[in-house]
């Protein structure tokens, strides 16, 4: 499974519907149909995963960075200063630079415009386990964006200079956050669905393309077989016509 992650992403829906047949075929319909239902990578995710193939050790150095940095946001609100929060934040923004940088190349051309996913990406993965596992292993199917707790302890926020303040209470109420926060995952869910919805029309498009070239090409091969047959009929009535034409000569 892990191995169709390292394909680019156009050749991801092929590989993976090949592998799910033969995995079918040899009568492991579960795993077949666990293959089936894996995510085509984004292009994003794709980049992020082709660096974590080709560089493992700075991908360990950026999870204990993580781990290292909400250590020290914890500490920080039991003790005076932030000298060691800092560093943590530092260290982690270090090695998710060079991670970045690494990506933004697999993508050519265009990584400079994908540049803010694939890093955002990559803070996820530093403070979600679940994220990490799947950065291990080269296998994320989507950008991930840091949401609450990712990176922050609860009162107090991570700022740019890697300083943490208290965070200033919220003025909302606790129902109209609460509303809030509902309305933040019915907006997440919905383009979930969509993006899922559009995922499955364009393999439904891939599949049909793939269809109507197969049938393309079968159509051109009986079209030159015909062509052929055609010839060989036709040089068969030439020779019996030259045959005619002698005998005919013959007899005169």
């Amino acid at each position: 499974m892990r191995d169709l992650y390292a394909l680019p992403p156009d050749g991801f829906v092929a590989a993976r519907d090949a592998l799910a047949k033969e995995l079918k075929e040899a009568g492991r319909a579960e795993e077949a149909a666990a293959v089936k239902r894996l995510r085509r990578p984004s292009v994003v995710a794709w980049a992020v995963n082709a660096v974590a193939r080709g560089r493992a050790r700075d991908v360990e150095n950026l999870l204990e960075a993580g781990a290292e940095l909400r250590r020290a946001q914890r500490k920080t609100l039991s003790v005076a200063g932030t000298d060691e929060l800092r560093r943590a934040t530092e260290a982690r923004r270090v090695v998710i630079q060079s991670l970045a940088e690494a990506a933004v190349d697999e993508l050519g051309d265009r990584g400079a415009t994908h540049r803010d996913a694939v890093e955002a990406t990559l803070t996820a993965a530093s403070v979600d386990e679940a994220l990490a596992e799947r950065l291990r292993e080269g296998t994320l199917d989507r950008e991930a964006r840091p949401t609450a707790g990712f990176g922050a302890v609860e009162g107090f926020e991570v700022l740019a200079g890697g300083a943490a303040e208290e965070a200033e209470a919220s003025e909302e109420s606790p129902a109209a956050r609460r509303e809030a926060e509902r309305d933040r995952l019915r907006a997440v869910r919905d383009a979930e669905r969509r993006a899922d919805a559009a995922e499955r029309a364009a393999e439904r498009a891939a599949d049909r393309a793939r269809q109507l070239k197969e049938k393309a090409a079968e159509a051109a091969a009986a079209a030159k077989e015909a062509d052929a047959e055609a010839r060989r009929l036709l040089d068969e009535a030439r020779t019996e016509r030259k045959r005619a034409d002698r005998a005919a000569r013959g007899r005169a």
